[in-house]
């Protein structure tokens, strides 16, 4: 604990530093099995041997026996003669020679004998068993031991500090409910991010994907219990339907090679392009930076073969495609209000060949639907503490010189006062929680605004506008497509009409022909898309 306490510190003044915006993602340890009891050195295997697995926690791991950390007995939980078995250090690449795989051959009640299918010597700092599909851990998402850990570091950290837990081995809703139930009993403030590691969590994943704030497709460890020439059809089939319900879909494993080379395959290189290409938010670097020679490079080379396909990426066949599946192309959609605002901002902003989206909100929602349909345009977020300062400006604006209203914004990764990260409202559910949770999303920066009570309206866009040309977004003559979902502000009713406005930078903005507001009629889902064919 006193490890990564001191982690996050540093990792504070490092945003502080560099003026950029960092959110931290809490991983507990989870159900995972581990080798007990190691000697010294590494543990040779010669295939053909045969090897005890078993739950004894007093045995002495040798090449003749494993004791791992099984809890309870071995039968009735899937395991047969002939399952699969994995054995290898943890954030295991698969070319290294440190990893076994074993074939079961006979199961009781509190050992499994497998026959060895490689030679290898078991080694690193922690080694990890994998089950083949039709095995179970019958252990809980969070074990007794997560949960202690999880209060310990709410305790440490009554700000919270954690923005996002990741929740290992999710097998069903029911396990993020109860991840999210303990987070409220905590105090915390964190969303959840859902790791599917086995058979269980991909047969759920539609219902783990409406639960869960974003989800994490785990192909080291989905990659030893199924089949592995299924592996690509299970990551198209969750990157598919994590696009349709807009949730954000992290994928692991994809440069293993950067762990020991400075450079990846052309396989890797092509592989993670085509990640972007069908739609993936993110990936997740592993032993390329946890253990790698070259973590800094791995970033790099990661990053700029991002840049490249999403350069490439078909926005507009993405919409479509999305929009035609999900039905909304019909004489009658059934489409929720603010997604059929984002979807006609973000057709607006094709059709106008825009620049840049703005968006205002205050949970994230906004920015979240607006990330959902994947647009050419980067996504500006406005995150707002006050409801009523979240709001676009429907007057002209009275001065062309707005760098006064720049002191009313705060970007989140360029901030002028460094105080601002470091206060507790943002870490403890405030402004900060919604900013960092936009850094999910693809496509989207964040950007705090901290407008003081009694502004004129208008100027949080102003500033807005000003912040977006200081970081070389827009240009003049460019335009901008600035969308606000609508809201409840102190109101048990609604009370504010959704907008999608279109503006040209540095232009006097005309109410009467650029301006799009949506009325709040009950059939307001048909009106939006209506009014996208108009664009």
């Amino acid at each position: 604990m006193a490890f990564h306490l001191k982690s996050l510190q540093n990792l504070k003044k490092a945003m502080v530093n560099s003026n950029k915006l960092c959110a931290v993602m809490l991983q507990p340890h989870g159900p995972e099995i581990e080798v007990l009891n190691r000697p010294p050195g590494p543990i040779h295997l010669k295939q053909g041997q045969t090897v005890v697995l078993t739950n004894d926690r007093s045995k002495q791991a040798s090449s003749e026996v494993l004791p791992i950390t099984w809890p309870s007995s071995f039968m009735g939980n899937g395991l047969q003669p002939g399952s699969l078995v994995f054995v290898g250090q943890y954030l295991f690449t698969g070319s290294e020679t440190t990893s076994a795989y074993l074939t079961v051959y006979q199961v009781e009640d509190n050992s499994i004998t497998c026959t060895v299918n490689n030679s290898c010597s078991l080694e690193g700092a922690t080694l990890i068993v994998k089950l083949a599909a039709g095995a179970r851990n019958p252990s809980p998402c969070l074990t007794d031991q997560d949960v202690s850990m999880l209060a310990a570091w709410a305790k440490e950290n009554p700000s919270g500090a954690a923005d996002f837990i990741a929740l290992p081995r999710t097998r069903s809703a029911a396990d993020v409910k109860s991840c999210k139930d303990l987070i409220e009993r905590l105090g915390l403030y964190s969303k959840v991010v859902a790791k599917l590691e086995d058979m269980e969590g991909l047969v759920n994943h539609k219902e783990i994907l409406d639960a869960a704030d974003a989800v994490v497709f785990s192909r080291g460890s989905l990659g030893t219990c199924m089949a592995v020439e299924k592996v690509f059809l299970a990551q198209k089939m969750l990157l598919r339907a994590a696009n349709a319900v807009g949730k954000p879909c992290f994928v692991t494993r994809v440069v293993d090679t950067l762990t020991d080379a400075p450079r990846p395959t052309r396989a890797e290189a092509t592989d993670m392009a085509n990640l972007v290409l069908d739609g993936a938010d993110g990936v997740l670097l592993g032993s390329e930076t946890f253990r790698g020679k070259y973590p800094v490079d791995a970033v790099q080379t990661v990053a700029a073969i991002c840049r490249a396909a999403e350069a490439v990426f078909d926005n507009q066949a993405f919409y479509r495609s999305l929009m035609d599946s999900q039905g909304y192309f019909t004489l009658a959609p059934e489409m929720e209000r603010m997604e059929a605002l984002a979807s006609a901002a973000v057709r607006s902003a094709h059709k106008v060949n825009a620049k840049l989206i703005i968006a205002f909100t205050v949970t994230g929602r906004t920015a979240r639907l607006l990330a959902k349909f994947k647009p050419q345009q980067p996504i500006l977020a406005a995150v707002c503490d006050d409801p009523k300062s979240a709001l676009y400006s429907n007057k002209p604006r009275l001065s062309m010189d707005r760098s006064a209203s720049s002191k009313n914004v705060q970007a989140m990764d360029q901030a002028n006062n460094p105080e601002l990260l470091m206060q507790p409202n943002m870490l403890k559910g405030g402004l900060g929680t919604p900013a960092k949770s936009c850094l999910l999303y693809r496509g989207c920066l964040p950007v705090m605004v901290n407008a003081p009570s009694g502004s004129i309206e208008g100027d949080v866009l102003d500033a807005m506008l000003d912040y977006a040309k200081s970081r070389n977004l827009v240009q003049p003559g460019d335009r901008v497509v600035v969308s606000q979902c609508p809201r409840d502000i102190n109101s048990p009713v609604m009370s504010e009409t959704g907008v999608v406005q279109l503006l040209t930078v540095d232009h006097p903005l005309d109410s009467a022909n650029n301006m799009v507001e949506v009325p709040p009629p009950v059939n307001v889902a048909a009106e939006a898309v209506r009014m996208t064919s108009l664009y």
